[in-house]
């Protein structure tokens, strides 16, 4: 039996509220037939109706069980809740499209520890609003901490006009990748 090909990672690291959600949404409707979303298990609440598209809904039980049983490809913590993918439903997605999420760059290290192969895209927010959420702005200055290479680096400006350019950049350089 052939082992299938898994196809490239792209992962969308920089600080909450940066835009990763926002460029993930818009390179999803320009590439439908070539990009999947990786979906994650989180132990987090639901934010809102989009949270659906990206995120599986557990308990910190069911996580630690799914870990406890090795159907968890990773798992990293951030702001005080768990993170993980399930190695079924990614290797799933990565047979068939390119996979996109936005990750924390301990999730990054995880997955290519696991033999995923990822291109890391940083984003950099300009004239962005400051968070007042204090649990993510210190989970943010923690991870900053971390020094991981980024194949790509985008700056997104939220000012008029900001996030076109930022995606028509993004859209240019995935599809370098998608081709």
């Amino acid at each position: 039996m052939l082992d299938v090909i898994m196809k490239t990672i792209f992962g969308l690291v920089g600080a909450s509220g940066a835009g990763k959600t926002t460029l993930i949404l818009d390179m999803l409707k320009r590439m439908p037939d070539k990009l999947g979303v990786i979906t994650s298990l989180t132990t987090r609440a639901r934010r809102n109706e989009e949270d659906d598209l990206f995120y599986t809904f557990v308990t910190a039980g069911d996580m630690m069980q799914r870990k406890a049983e090795g159907r968890l490809v990773q798992m990293s913590e951030y702001a005080g809740n768990y993170y993980a993918n399930d190695r079924k439903v990614m290797d799933a997605l990565l047979a068939e499209k390119f996979g996109i999420a936005a990750l924390v760059e301990e999730g990054i290290n995880n997955l290519r520890h696991a033999g995923y192969h990822i291109v890391v895209i940083k984003i950099i927010p300009f004239h962005h609003p400051v968070s007042d959420d204090l649990v993510r702005k210190r989970a943010d200055e923690e991870r900053a901490l971390t020094h991981l290479p980024a194949d790509f680096i985008l700056n997104n400006s939220f000012e008029p006009g900001g996030k076109e350019k930022a995606a028509d950049r993004l859209a240019a350089f995935m599809s370098t990748y998608t081709h």
